[in-house]
């Protein structure tokens, strides 16, 4: 009977924390995946192409790499330093 009472707190903090846990994962929506419901476009116009020697003062022309789910593209612009 004494060994119960000792783990009985041992048992109910894990009990109260599993619980704590698995409510959290509930609120926040971990594990459950929906489809998105709205898609935001951006249009980018066409301007003037540019040299190295066109980038402001700070920055360096360099290759900006943009990786998504399609694959991958290249652009060559002027970054800040």
């Amino acid at each position: 009977m004494a060994r119960i009472r000792t783990f009985a707190p041992l048992v109910l903090a894990l009990v109260l924390a599993g619980t704590a846990g698995f409510l959290a994962s509930t609120a926040l929506g971990i594990g459950s995946s929906s489809p998105p419901t709205q898609t935001t476009t951006i249009t980018i116009p066409t301007a003037s192409q540019g040299g190295a020697e066109a980038c402001p003062t700070g920055s360096t022309f360099k290759a900006l790499e943009i990786d998504h789910p399609g694959g991958h593209v290249t652009i060559y612009t002027c970054i800040k330093d």
